[in-house]
């Protein structure tokens, strides 16, 4: 592995804490450049001896900084990658960094906004009322009386993190040759890790993420979304309206104000549901902390840095793998798994068929007053694992999302069920995918694809025919007797005839309609509908022929 000059230092730190927490095999697996050599290899403390993997690489982490820290709260996301032991241990990473000068945070402000902070705030408190490993925050009040967060972004983090994700991107490589019976890919995991932070060090990314969702919640009574002062707002400075409510993990002073808690709940996992069914667009942090109460009938998100993306088309398969789940369609579930393109050819898709048979059989019939959804979730992850079924990514962040959700409505709603997520599943879906607009929408899409497919047909035809021509297309011949040769050319050769047709009409037919003379003619719509009622008996003829010739091969 190669070692950039620059970095020297600080491979050094990470390969001393490796060590220190018994990753000592990783160590000499990377081998950076025979660096691990010089470094003695000492024997971890007894307390981290005792420790459960999962808690020696949290503190492995926490000691290696915000590159690291950010690393494991984006990889306890990936439940179909570790154990729930690392994942749980993962979860518990926060950002746990000292304070820095408020003096340079002010030179960060005056840098990046070209105005004092006296300019713009009537009173500013300067002792920060969070330090986390990216920036910290302070309290203010602006001249025109709304109180504010201001967000400041640590001095050289940016070059801290680069450094920290070029000596990652060496090792990558690595890990994929360790870990061989694997089909993890952790470059590209890597990769998405790189793009998350670099935007997270954009604080214009997280400003446009609170826009957002103030666009998708401001006609609701329900969530009440900060408002962002753009004017303030820089690539490393943040500032936001500062929310008066009480954190959701303070449960005790929510009931003291006779706060209906379930109610709450309820309306966290409706307002997760129109996020995603209507937007595609969803917080993938919302975590206790990341969440006020404003009233029994008001939530409040902060913290927009951490969102996820889930397209119609991935969000499509979702709903049928889940529907199919519901009437235990197991076939309809591999199905669905090879569409999305997740399950290798080679897999043994008797043992996954069996295996998932296995899984309804013992969820399908209990009371879902006893169901976790995050019980299921991970042992759908383990059923990934075993198979190396290589989950999308934004369905892993849903996954730990609804997690994190349920968690978060089990403290607020001691009786919260996975019923309460089904019936608004449920909900959701007939709402919004089976109402006639959607379905309208989705037939033209369809239109439009069949459309785009039937425009390209003729061009892909004089490719190959080209290609024909100039001798360009091998053609292997096994185990083909010679007299039967002739017969089977000739069948090829009506069979492309009969499909060149067939693409000539439904083209032709398709293109008069698009005419704008169908309304002015009678006889222009009468040709479209001839051309469509011949080229339906050309394909009817072509599928006899197939048949005909199927039947006589046997």
């Amino acid at each position: 592995m190669k070692v950039s000059y620059k970095n020297i230092k600080r491979y050094k730190e990470i390969l001393h804490i490796l060590i220190k927490y018994g990753f000592s095999f990783a160590v000499e697996k990377l081998n950076m450049e025979q660096v691990a050599y010089r470094i003695p290899m000492t024997k971890p403390s007894e307390e981290i001896i005792n420790m459960t993997t999962g808690e020696r690489i949290r503190k492995a982490f926490e000691e290696l900084g915000p590159t690291y820290v950010k690393l494991g709260q984006i990889l306890s996301t990936r439940s179909d990658i570790f154990d729930q032991d690392v994942i749980d241990e993962l979860s518990k990473l926060r950002d746990n960094v000292e304070v820095f000068s408020t003096d340079i945070a002010k030179e960060i402000f005056i840098s990046d906004t070209g105005l004092k902070i006296e300019d713009v705030f009537k009173d500013f408190n300067y002792t920060p009322i969070a330090a986390a490993s990216i920036g910290q925050a302070y309290e203010g009040k602006l001249y025109s009386g709304e109180e504010v967060i201001v967000k400041i972004q640590r001095p050289n983090i940016e070059q801290t993190i680069k450094s920290d994700l070029e000596i990652l991107q060496s090792g990558a490589s690595i890990l994929n040759d360790i870990v061989k019976d694997n089909e993890t890919n952790f470059e590209k995991i890597l990769e998405e890790f790189k793009i998350q932070l670099l935007r997270e060090l954009d604080y214009n990314f997280e400003a446009i993420n609170a826009i957002k969702f103030y666009d998708i919640f401001k006609n609701s009574d329900e969530v009440y979304i900060p408002k962002i002062y753009s004017e303030y707002t820089t690539k490393r400075v943040l500032v936001m309206e500062k929310i008066i409510g009480i954190k959701l993990s303070d449960i005790s002073t929510i009931k003291s104000f006779g706060w209906d808690t379930k109610k709450i709940s309820d309306i966290g996992v409706r307002s997760l549901f129109k996020q995603v069914f209507e937007y595609g667009f969803f917080h993938a942090d919302p975590h206790p902390g990341n969440i006020f109460v404003l009233g029994n009938n008001c939530i409040s998100y902060i913290d927009f840095g951490m969102i996820g993306l889930i397209d119609k088309k991935t969000l499509n398969s979702l709903n049928g793998i889940v529907l199919a789940v519901v009437n235990r369609n197991v076939d309809k579930i591999l199905f669905l798994f090879e569409e999305m393109g997740i399950i290798k050819s080679t897999v043994d898709k008797d043992s996954i068929r069996l295996d998932l048979l296995y899984l309804l059989h013992y969820y399908y019939d209990i009371p879902l007053e006893k169901i976790s959804l995050s019980e299921i979730l991970n042992e759908v992850f383990r059923f990934f694992r075993k198979y190396n079924i290589s989950m999308p990514s934004e369905f892993s962040i849903l996954a730990k999302t609804v997690i994190t959700l349920e968690g978060t409505a089990r403290e607020l709603n001691p009786n919260f069920t996975v019923e309460v997520i089904g019936k608004e599943f449920i909900s959701y879906y007939y709402k919004h995918i089976l109402n006639p607009k959607e379905i309208l929408s989705s037939s033209k899409n369809i239109m439009e694809e069949a459309y785009m497919d039937l425009k390209h047909i003729p061009k892909q035809l004089r490719v190959i025919l080209k290609n024909i021509e100039r001798n360009n297309t091998k053609i292997h011949i096994d185990d083909i007797k010679a007299p039967k040769l002739e017969e089977q050319l000739n069948d090829l050769t009506t069979n492309i005839s009969l499909s060149l047709v067939l693409a000539s009409l439904v083209v032709g037919s398709s293109l008069i309609i698009a005419s704008p003379n169908i309304e002015q003619n009678i006889w222009v719509r009468y040709l479209a509908i001839a051309g469509f009622i011949v080229s339906f008996i050309v394909g009817l003829t072509l599928v006899i022929t197939l048949f005909k010739t199927k039947y006589k091969r046997k």
